[in-house]
């Protein structure tokens, strides 16, 4: 009798100690939320075994109703890591290879591939990311016009140049939507039906996913979906996608962590193996990549990532779709994880803040972090320079990447590391640790590395891939981006004030290029009118915008005539200014910016 009492008593005890633990932290996100102006979130957690959920704030800004931990949510990106393991059951199966040929088995997909006769794009280079494939395209992304059952094919089909490979497939990691994208048509290939009923069949039933689907629903249909926001409460429906099996998916905090207990187990369900160990085991554990391969244990693999942040090392996949943000975090060597989703899509909010809430309140170990080893600083020396991105995420924007995303890294012999500096970021410092390997100074285990490659010396962090890069080169990329900004501002003054001169303004010869750059306003009003969501669309903002800028550098070359031809009062200022926007405008349509098509990028 002692006994069941002790027993009982002790269970009581546990129970209340629970309930303080989920009670304090939802204080303590309720409060985080409102500090960073969101909506709404719900999450859940695993703690060996132990499910908990929560949820705070509103379902909907518009009807104040408050969200719950049983509402559905969606969770953009992270859609990839439950495609990639539906892929891994069906190799389970021995119904497909991870080394299989994509265009083996959708034979509509033929890959502009420079490396084909030796590295074709494999199955496995699609879940990694190391497909040399590039990322969404605008209109991909931002459009309207997506139906719930558009045809996967029609994406490619639209546009082949997005089949083109741009670094050897397996070398090197680049995220790309439509990498994941050509998945789901590889998954409808192999079971001749729609990837989401598949899935919703032979994936998350199994899984016991009751309240989850890959199918779209929305807010109109389907009453138990939080509404999506934007910052300052703006309500945003879901709408139909082109790229479904990149980030469509829609759940429930509780079905999420039961996802995170069937990643953290050994593959089996009712005794039965659902997916082999040996590939569970690896999720978030890289090791193809040139950077892995020169060292680095860093990186994606088969829908996760390795994620060495507050102090914590695990497995992560972030996720944004419209109106919508969301994590996912398994530390397996502890059996624990989380998942947190919010319905607002925020431009400023700080959602690391929550991560470190999470792994704080899971207990999550803290290892130690690695010492410094000392090394030769001229062996240090050789990896100051600049640094390109190689390859790029998004193609259409190579120009932009080359201008604001190039880095420059210093060597401190004093202090014995290495200090990065970048536009896009701020700037870090790395330690050595051993002969190439370096650590982040917020980090506690090596993350970076520097290897040479083809000739060239590389960076990497295993997620993004840096290649050093003659400065000269990038110094006439700044020049002439300087000269081009200075020449816009030079002819919008000189044309402001040949407006107020005595003589006709017509006649001047910088009121054409005047004009034609005042005409790259034109558009702005229009884009106002229309939903931010279909601006990859052909609109008439958009329309307007490819005319105008088709536009500029025509105004500009029959300005230049007439200024040389007249040769009126400070012509040669209006030539300079001229000449000055007239070079950069013919970079831009070099890198294919002018005429800018929002439609086509």
């Amino acid at each position: 009798m002692r006994f069941l009492y002790s027993l009982a008593l002790l269970i009581f005890i546990s129970k209340v100690s629970v309930a303080q633990i989920d009670s304090e932290l939802n204080k303590l996100i309720e409060e985080t939320l409102h500090e960073e102006k969101l909506v709404g979130a719900s999450w859940s957690t695993f703690d060996n075994g132990v499910i908990s959920t929560g949820a705070v704030g509103l379902k909907n800004a518009s009807t104040q109703v408050k969200l719950s931990p049983d509402d559905k949510i969606q969770i953009g990106s992270i859609t990839k890591t439950l495609i990639a393991t539906g892929v891994l059951r069906l190799v389970t199966q021995k119904k497909l290879s991870l080394e299989t040929p994509v265009e083996k088995i959708v034979p509509d997909i033929s890959f502009d591939n420079p490396w084909k006769a030796t590295h074709r794009v494999t199955v496995k280079d699609l879940l990694n990311h190391t497909s040399g494939l590039p990322d969404a395209e605008f209109w991909q992304i931002f459009s309207v016009e997506a139906k719930s059952n558009t045809p996967l094919i029609d994406v490619f089909n639209r546009d082949k140049d997005v089949l083109k490979i741009r670094t050897k497939p397996g070398s090197r990691f680049s995220y790309s939507n439509l990498g994941y994208t050509l998945l789901g048509m590889v998954i409808e290939e192999i079971t001749k039906e729609p990837y989401e009923s598949y899935l919703d069949r032979n994936l998350l039933a199994p899984l016991g996913m009751k309240n989850s689907t890959f199918q779209f629903i929305s807010q109109n249909d389907n009453p138990d979906l939080a509404m999506g926001h934007f910052d300052g409460g703006t309500t945003q429906n879901s709408i139909p996608m082109y790229l479904r099996p990149a980030g469509q998916f829609s759940t429930t905090a509780y079905d999420m962590s039961l996802f995170a207990q069937f990643l953290l187990s050994d593959g089996k369900i009712n005794g039965q193996t659902f997916i082999a160990p040996e590939f569970l085991n690896v999720m978030g554990k890289p090791n193809t990549t040139e950077a892995n391969q020169q060292g680095l244990d860093r990186g994606y693999q088969f829908g996760l990532s390795y994620r060495d942040r507050y102090g914590v090392i695990g497995r992560y996949h972030a996720g944004n779709i419209v109106g919508y943000q969301a994590t996912f975090y398994l530390f397996p060597e502890e059996n624990k994880a989380f998942f947190i989703s919010f319905n607002t899509d925020s431009e400023s909010a700080d959602y690391q803040k929550f991560n470190e809430i999470f792994a704080e309140n899971l207990n999550v170990n803290q290892p130690e972090i690695l010492k410094s080893k000392s090394q030769n600083s001229s062996d240090i020396d050789s990896f100051e320079g600049h640094y390109i991105l190689s390859p790029v995420r998004f193609e259409s924007y190579i120009y932009l990447d080359l201008i604001s995303n190039s880095i420059l890294v210093k060597h401190d012999p004093i202090k014995n590391k290495l200090n990065v500096h970048s536009l896009q970021q701020s700037s870090y410092s790395l330690f050595p640790y051993d002969n190439n390997l370096f650590r982040k100074e917020d980090r506690v285990r090596h993350s970076h590395i520097f290897y040479e490659q083809d000739g060239k010396v590389v960076y990497s962090d295993g997620l993004s891939t840096y290649e050093k890069e003659n400065p000269f080169f990038l110094g006439l990329l700044w020049l002439n981006l300087i000269l081009g900004l200075f020449g816009l501002l030079g002819i919008i003054a000189k044309g402001v004030s040949g407006i107020f001169s005595k003589r006709h303004f017509l006649d001047q010869g910088i009121s054409v290029p005047f004009i034609s750059v005042l005409l790259l306003f034109l558009p702005i009003p229009f884009f106002f009118m229309q939903s931010p969501i279909s601006i990859g669309d052909l609109t008439a903002g958009s329309l307007l915008l490819t005319i105008c800028t088709a536009i500029l550098p025509l105004g500009l070359i029959f300005g230049l005539v007439n200024i040389f031809r007249k040769k009126e009062g400070y012509w040669k200022i209006d030539a300079l200014v001229v000449c000055f926007l007239f070079q950069w405008v013919c970079m831009l349509v070099y890198w294919g910016l002018i005429p800018f098509k929002l439609w086509e990028l």
